[in-house]
């Protein structure tokens, strides 16, 4: 569960850096976050974390179980490694300019999130591996 819950963590550090980011930045007189649009960027950010939290909780406690965890596992991998690029791809256009500065950590978090969705088998074949899983699972 190494790779899904390290997608998780650089989802939820790109959307946490872009809540004190946008919380703080100014423009037109007021915080970029009162901005309806970056707000729901936001919000969406949040709701990827969340989904790869909870898909990656539910792969290791089955595979605590003891229970066969491929279909889970390829689910919560390639969920969490995409949450994890959209979050950093977001949080860079969210930040703008200085987003591609190593004065943030936004650009450091784009790089690892895009190897993520390689490591551990990219996610092409994750995703052969749980469409035969469901396929299997729905023909009994």
């Amino acid at each position: 569960m190494n790779v899904p819950a390290r997608g998780v963590g650089i989802a939820r550090a790109a959307l946490e850096d872009t809540v004190a980011y946008t919380s703080s930045r100014e423009q037109y007189g007021q915080h970029i976050s009162d901005f309806q649009g970056v707000s729901w960027e936001v919000g969406k950010m949040a709701e990827r974390v969340d989904t790869a939290r909870l898909l990656t909780l539910r792969a290791a406690d089955r595979a605590d179980r003891g229970h066969d965890a491929a279909r889970e596992f390829s689910m919560a991998k390639i969920t969490a490694t995409q949450a994890a690029v959209d979050n950093a791809n977001e949080a860079m256009q969210l930040h703008g300019g200085i987003g591609y500065t190593t004065e943030h950590h936004v650009e450091r978090y784009l790089r690892d999130a895009k190897l993520l969705t390689i490591a551990g088998g990219p996610n092409e074949g994750h995703k052969n591996t749980l469409a035969e899983a469901v396929f299997e699972q729905y023909e009994k």
